[in-house]
């Protein structure tokens, strides 16, 4: 198990490194690989008739652990039976083809009229050996075809050569960007429609080139313009006489612009590898060997996988040998033919809400012709063949569509899925389980010392209660204040946010507050009274100090401050100069792994301060509908004014700004706020006449503005943080205090804890509502969904251990509280189309759910460990029955964490079984997902192991054990590539934190465990 976990653990940091084929060579499709499965399911087996599970009737057991059997079965079946590809069709086409996934050598022998075709399968990656040797019978000969390199990424560079010839590089501008192409003496190409000659006769309508006396000449058949790169001259060249052609230079003609990228006066071309990974989209170049006889030759083939290689060609005698390197046309035995593609976009941007492929099913054989609609997680299926929408052409005008056939493998793995499911789900009720008797044992331990404990419980109780006291800061700002009635009722008109949804002005008020300020409100103004405020007195709110820019010393001092606010006016010079404007040009031109921490800050204030032009320019809120807008695109004030001047249109909404700023102005001399309410009104009214489809409901507006006031999850943070913090102090006290009752505390802990979940569970449930989706579709959210697990798993299995609350409390804190740091946004987003099923609400709620049970069970085994640290002989017999019983709680937590993560990862290949039509891929999420599995089934089967039993090395490995879910969560997404990847370039340093956390566990772990060998009498219980 934990050599299974290793290996696949390390396949996705090879896979980073070296691409998806090299993992699967050396790792995934290698024989050593399939028999670790092997014998991963003999164990199994053997395990069922060892502990006689059958004979002792503990079926819940026996069928979980029979699932992954049968698991393995389906996975065997779609190793070697199953086989898949993607469909490319155009509108109005028809295909019965499509290309393989797998990459294959294709051969076409042409000998005395006959024409032979056939393919060898391979798998050829950037690491480990490639090998390919194989003889082949065509006609009465004999052809031997060798592989003698591999190269990735391959490109032509000049090697300098004394017996070489002179070559020249030269870079055009293509259609797919820079392209390279070399010119050696003696060569004459056509490259895009004009003829280059380098060193032949002369040819009227080609650029001649000619190397004389250690110099490049030439001559044009045209005028060209000549600049020079590095100092960026700029001449006219005739063609009336030879000219010195200059290396790095821009030469710009009627048809082509190109530049001589280098030049050897004497070289031969070599070919090497630009980057060892491979990419779906990278090509590899095979030096392939053939020999016939005697005679033998060396040939480059070029290739990639998903699509179809260039042959390259060559010849023996009477016998053609084609050679090509790349994917394979699989024939179906019906075909698909494309009537409409049809894209949907989320109102007002670019990005894909959904898109679908009308086709028509045709199938001469079984007289079948039928219509359907192929869409992101809705698929056709026929004749054991799936097709599911997977891409599009630029153009709209084309599909590809994923096709998989894996009819018993998915069958039987499925299947397994099932038997898993109800195995751990019976493991929670039935009685012989490992569940059932760590509840047992639990009952069994007596929780309470006699002693009164009246005072103590008081304290928490009145401390308690005043939790939900939070001071509100005092409008100290003197400048025009806009009333938070009418700030309310501009807060509930609507606004069309830059990714097409459409929320309450409240809403967007807020997010630009915290943005800017990093605050809810300021100096006592709501965001709504802020938004206004800088919207029609800029000349007041660009002297106030309210963009944040930290505590970081050396940004300070270009402000010439020690605050961490500063207003917009000091950002710039007396003469409009941006002072910011060196240092934001050199963070945006760094690398990510590049940027320090001052870099990232520049950036972060960057951002901050063009929130606020854009504010004092009318550019931010898009509240204007328009009406028969393809784009239903909504406009801002600034877009308004902007379309008067273009089209002369005086209507309603060009007029509109104008007219309300002038009633606000005039509503703050006089008080008599009724004119600006009016063109409020004006204005909803006018949003619900043309808004269409984008509009939201009354009662939805209410609920999100609700939501915004509540702020419920910030406020838990400091909640759940002050209890933790009581709580602590309780438990140290009943351990060390005899006539603590910790009964009576645990109860009022429980009943805190109880009404705070509640609180979550509401905050939640808005959320799901405003959105329209499952609130855990994005960092923030899976960070609150996963607090609120937390705390169910607390209130569930700690409920009479004040331990474990106390945990439950901090944990949840921590996660509230890292929820609300800078990079983990809390906005509301749209789904991309991938995620828009109800697997999306399934599977990620059991998988982030799970990280909620585990992360409580290393809290636990974190607090053991520290509690072993304060083990001497006068007090080990209660400390240990407080270790005895918060480890029983911590096991039975990860129990339940584990049946979470193993259904969770699981359903996370059924939803990509359904969506792109592969329920395992390899991919680095879901494989550090089953790593996380394997991990805590080992951890909860080391009992079984010697040298490995007890409750410190249960403790130990489950605080260490929880890397691997960190590693999940985080890792995948920052450090590896894969679907789940948001590294999309170079990734981000690791936190110092990260190493003083672990080092600071390591050192606790090694106080605890000898405080606990010095205590001999707990060895022996």
């Amino acid at each position: 198990m934990v050599l299974f976990a290793v290996a696949i653990g390390t396949a996705t940091f090879i896979e980073n490194d070296f691409g998806t084929s090299a993992a699967q060579k050396i790792i995934f499709k290698s024989t050593w690989f399939e028999i670790l499965l092997v014998l991963f399911g003999i164990t199994i087996l053997t395990n069922i008739f060892r502990y006689q599970m059958i004979r002792q009737k503990k079926w819940s057991t026996l069928t979980f652990h029979a699932a992954i059997i049968v698991i393995l079965i389906g996975a065997g079946i779609t190793r070697y039976f199953s086989f898949e590809g993607a469909m490319h069709i155009r509108e109005d086409d028809t295909s019965n083809v499509f290309t393989s996934s797998e990459t294959y050598l294709l051969f076409e022998a042409q000998q005395n009229g006959q024409t032979y075709r056939f393919d060898e399968k391979v798998n050829f990656a950037s690491l480990g050996r490639n090998r390919f040797n194989k003889t082949y019978q065509v006609g009465q000969e004999v052809i031997r075809v060798e592989l003698d390199d591999f190269v990735p990424n391959p490109e032509n560079i000049l090697e300098p050569d004394k017996n070489g010839v002179p070559i020249i590089k030269l870079v055009i501008a293509g259609d797919n960007g820079r392209e390279e192409y070399y010119l050696a003496q003696s060569d004459v190409r056509n490259i895009k429609g004009t003829w280059f000659n380098f060193g032949n006769p002369e040819r009227a309508e080609a650029i001649n080139i000619y190397y004389r006396n250690d110099s490049l000449v030439f001559r044009a058949p045209e005028v060209l313009t000549q600049r020079v790169m590095a100092t960026q001259t700029l001449d006219t060249i005739y063609p009336v006489a030879y000219q010195p052609l200059l290396v790095r230079s821009l030469y710009t003609g009627t048809n082509i612009n190109f530049v001589i990228g280098d030049f050897s006066p004497a070289a031969h071309m070599a070919m090497k590898s630009s980057a060892r990974k491979m990419t779906n989209e990278s090509v590899a170049a095979l030096q392939m060997k053939v020999t016939h006889g005697s005679d033998q030759e060396t040939v480059y083939v070029y290739g990639n996988k998903g699509d179809e290689g260039t042959p390259e060609k060559v010849s023996f005698g009477g016998t053609h040998l084609s050679i090509a390197y790349g994917a394979k046309q699989i024939q179906l035995p019906f075909s698909i033919r494309l009537r409409d593609f049809i894209l949907d976009r989320y109102p007002g941007t670019n990005s894909a809400s959904s898109y679908a492929s009308e086709v028509t099913l045709i199938d001469p054989v079984q007289q079948v012709k039928r219509d359907q609609r192929i869409y992101m997680n809705n698929i056709l299926n026929y004749r054991g063949y799936r097709f599911f929408q997977s891409s599009f052409d630029q153009d709209e005008l084309g599909t590809v569509l994923s096709v998989n056939h894996d009819y018993w493998g998915t069958k039987v793995s499925y299947t397994g899925y099932f038997l898993l499911t109800l195995g751990l789900l019976l493991t929670l009720v039935s009685p012989k389980s490992r569940f059932r008797e760590l509840s047992k044992r639990l009952k069994g331990l007596r929780l309470t010392d006699q002693g009164a404990t009246s005072r103590a419980t008081a304290i928490l109780m009145m401390i308690t209660a005043a939790i939900s006291v939070h001071a509100e800061e005092v409008n100290e700002f003197k400048t025009h204040i806009i009333p938070k009635e009418h700030a309310e009722a501009f807060g509930r008109l609507l606004v069309q946010d830059q990714r097409g949804r459409t929320k309450p002005m409240n809403t967007l008020s807020g997010e630009i507050l915290r943005k800017i300020s990093r605050k809810e409100a300021y100096h006592g103004m709501t965001p709504d009274q802020v938004f206004l405020g800088m919207t029609f007195y800029p000349e007041e709110w660009t002297q106030a100090d309210i963009i944040k820019i930290g505590s970081q010393v050396e940004i300070q001092k270009i402000f010439h401050t020690t605050s961490e606010y500063v207003s917009f006016n000091d950002f710039f010079t007396s003469s409009g100069q941006y002072i910011l404007k060196d240092q934001v040009r050199r963070a945006f031109s760094l690398q990510a792994s590049e940027r320090n921490a001052f870099d990232k800050e520049i950036m972060k204030i960057d951002e901050r301060v063009n929130i606020c032009n854009m504010i004092y320019n009318g550019s931010m809120a898009r509240i204007f509908p328009i009406p028969n807008d393809p784009a239903k695109e909504w406009k801002t004030p600034a877009d308004a004014v902007r379309m008067a001047h273009e089209t002369g249109d005086m209507g309603f909404v060009p007029r509109f700004f104008s007219k309300y700023s002038a009633a606000v102005q005039q509503s703050m001399a006089n008080q008599q706020w009724s004119p600006a309410d009016s063109m409020l009104i004006a204005l909803r009214e006018y949003q619900q006449q043309t808004g269409g489809e984008e509009l939201i409901s009354e009662r939805r507006v209410d609920m999100e503005i609700l939501l915004n006031k509540m702020n419920v999850f910030s406020r838990l943070s400091k909640t759940y943080g002050l209890l933790g913090f009581l709580f602590l102090l309780m438990f140290f006290t009943g351990i060390f205090w005899s006539r603590l009752d910790i009964r009576k505390v645990t109860n009022v802990a429980f009943y805190s804890l109880a009404a705070c979940f509640a609180a979550h569970t509401l905050g939640l449930a808005i959320r799901w509502y405003v959105s329209g989706r499952a609130p855990w579709s994005n960092g923030y959210e899976s960070m609150i969904y996963i607090g609120f697990t937390t705390v169910l798993a607390g209130l569930i299995f700690s409920r009479r251990s004040l331990g474990g609350l106390t945990a439950t409390a901090i944990l949840a804190s921590t996660i509230l509280m890292v929820s609300g740091l800078s990079w983990l946004d809390p906005e509301i987003t749209p789904l991309v189309p991938v995620l828009k099923s109800y697997w999306l609400t399934i599977h990620v709620s059991m998988e982030a759910g799970s990280y909620g049970f585990l992360m409580l069970g290393a809290i636990i085994g974190l607090l053991n460990l520290l509690l072993m640290i304060f083990l001497t002989k006068s007090n080990q017999d209660k400390i240990f029955r407080n270790i005895k019983e918060l480890t029983y709680v911590s096991e039975m937590t990860l129990i339940g964490g584990l049946i979470m993560v193993s259904i969770g990862t699981y359903l996370g290949g059924v939803w990509a079984n359904e969506s792109w039509g592969r329920y395992w891929g390899w991919d680095a999420k879901e494989t550090w997902a089953l790593v996380t599995t394997l991990v805590y089934a080992f951890i909860l089967h080391m009992r079984f192991i010697p040298g490995l039993r007890g409750i410190y090395a249960f403790n130990l490995a489950s605080l260490f054990g929880f890397a691997s879910v960190m590693m999940t969560y985080f890792g995948v997404n920052y450090y590896l590539s894969g679907l789940h990847s948001y590294a999309a370039g170079d990734p981000v340093p690791i936190p110092p934190s990260v190493y003083y956390t672990a080092a600071l566990f390591s050192s606790i772990s090694l106080l605890g465990y000898w405080k606990y060998r010095k205590v001999k009498s707990m060895s022996s219980v």
